[in-house]
């Protein structure tokens, strides 16, 4: 696998850039015949199997890097790059970009690959890659990666101070003079039994100016000065999860030797009916969605999910009995992953994006199941010539 801070190195000099996306791009890698029968799966008729790559396997993504990267053959680090399926051309300028172009889409086309042409970026001087924006030859963190927090309220109640700066004192570390900058949102802090009372941490405030600028300080600080650096695939990755009454929230970090540093936040509202999901099925899917958010990160690789909630600490080593949870366990065994337990006091970050959620919410696979016979879904199948009858 490329690291993406050598891809970044090579794409800060170019001016143009395309971006090429696969039609189902793992079904158009065929498989060998003798090892078809190790994708077998049964249905209450017979036995079937895979012709073409299935998704879902754990070697599924290095494979499918060696393939594309046989494909664009000495183009690549030249005027071609590809991570997994994620290919991008750049050129230095217009002419030669189209020179370039094409001559990959002939390399693809002799290779038999289709492309999803609405999902194609063409002749381009701004792009987004692999969660980053690239414009002017200058590289910055995808501004999705940084929404959820960017777009927090600013605190109405003494417990939203609180657990701001709580989540912000994490990254302590990386801030030189933090205790300085965070010291006018610490006088929200409960020091009594009586401030501590429900009642008193509800009761709306209006920040006064010292606190909102530290407020606003502490946010910028958090959505730009310590993200502006591109993911070092040497370093592990780690994910905080977390879920409130009111929505999920997770952080994406790498550990450095000065501490864990933030690469992208995300937070989602519930819907009505996720809202009434048990808490188990709740904090799992916190998990799902921010693997899936940022598959582009952590396909390939292992890396560590911290969750407060212990229940979940055999989520990938044994069938779920909740069936929820354990159609969600089969979607990741494509990934590496250990799930470490963290205390909710320590768990800040993704604590406050739970409760500050900006996202709203959206009917999911799983908020309903679809009613479809076994026949059909066979059917469906094998039209495709996904599968065959072993």
């Amino acid at each position: 696998m490329p690291r993406i801070e050598d891809i970044f190195d090579y794409l800060s000099q170019a001016e143009y850039y395309t971006t090429i996306d696969f039609k189902s791009g793992y079904f158009q890698v065929g498989l060998d015949p003798k090892d078809r029968p190790k994708t077998a799966f049964s249905t209450r008729d017979q036995y079937y199997q895979f012709t073409v790559l299935p998704q879902g396997v754990t070697n599924d993504p290095p494979a499918f890097q060696r393939i594309v990267s046989q494909i664009l053959g000495p183009t690549r680090w030249q005027y071609s790059l590809a991570y997994l399926d994620d290919v991008i051309i750049y050129s230095p300028t217009f002419n030669q970009h189209l020179i370039h172009l094409d001559d990959i889409l002939n390399r693809l086309n002799d290779a038999n690959f289709r492309l999803n042409i609405s999902k194609c970026q063409m002749a381009r001087t701004s792009i987004d890659y692999l969660g980053h924006h690239i414009e002017n030859s200058n590289i910055r963190p995808n501004a999705d990666n940084i929404r959820a927090l960017l777009e927090t309220q600013q605190p109405a109640t003494a417990k939203e101070a609180f657990l701001f700066v709580k989540a912000a004192e994490y990254y302590r570390k990386c801030i030189p003079g933090f205790s300085t900058i965070a010291q006018p949102l610490h006088q929200y802090a409960p020091t009594n039994k009586e401030q501590r009372s429900k009642k008193s941490q509800s009761t709306p405030i209006t920040l006064s100016d010292d606190a909102l600028d530290a407020f606003n300080k502490l946010k910028k600080i958090l959505t730009d000065d310590l993200i502006l650096r591109i993911p070092d695939k040497s370093l592990p990755f780690k994910i905080q999860t977390d879920a409130s009454k009111i929505g999920i929230g997770a952080v994406l970090m790498q550990v450095h030797s000065n501490g864990d540093l933030p690469i992208a936040y995300l937070s989602k509202k519930f819907t009505t009916t996720q809202m009434n999901w048990p808490a188990t099925e709740q904090e799992c899917y916190a998990i799902i969605f921010a693997i899936e958010k940022w598959y582009k990160y952590l396909d390939g690789c292992p890396f560590i999910i911290e969750t407060d909630h212990k229940p979940l600490l055999p989520f990938n080593m044994k069938q779920q009995l909740n069936s929820k949870c354990e159609r969600w366990r089969l979607k990741l065994q494509q990934y590496q992953f250990t799930i470490r337990y963290i205390k909710g006091k320590h768990n800040t970050v993704a604590d406050y994006l739970s409760r500050s959620p900006v996202d709203n919410g959206s009917n999911d696979e799983d908020d309903y199941t679809p009613i479809r016979s076994r026949e059909t879904q066979t059917e469906n199948f094998t039209t495709t010539h996904v599968i065959t009858p072993v």
